[in-house]
């Protein structure tokens, strides 16, 4: 079957393929460098994790005391005072950018790390 295609269009079609195939890895690529977990209440400073530390960390807020857990380089709400349990439910926190939030604690669970993570909400 000839479709009629030289060997010009094979390579404008191959350079058109590993351009589209480069784009999307480089857009989608993990941030680079450590992940830290930034943990922001209403009315304080924000205070950072590291994730290479497997704790567990408490957190007081007016509503009550909300458990975070660090392991294995992710993090997540293990506990919090609100009745919906929104923070909890967000689960584990493992890539730059994702998120939990409190709240009853007035409180956001962040990770961070050195690059800026594609968003698909501004691309």
């Amino acid at each position: 079957m000839n479709l009629g295609l030289r060997w010009g269009d094979v390579v404008v079609v191959m350079l058109a393929a590993t351009l589209v195939a480069s784009s999307f890895t480089l857009t989608y690529a993990p941030a680079s460098g450590a992940l830290r977990l930034v943990v922001s209440q209403a009315g304080e400073s924000p205070r950072t994790f590291p994730l290479n530390e497997d704790r567990t960390v408490d957190i007081a807020g007016p509503a009550g005391l909300t458990r975070i857990e660090i392991h294995e380089g992710r993090a997540r709400c293990l506990r919090s005072p609100g009745s919906q349990g929104i923070c909890e439910r967000a689960g584990w926190l493992e890539r730059h950018g994702d998120m939990a939030v409190s709240l009853p604690n007035r409180l956001v669970l962040q990770l961070q790390g050195d690059g800026t993570p594609f968003d698909s909400m501004h691309f």
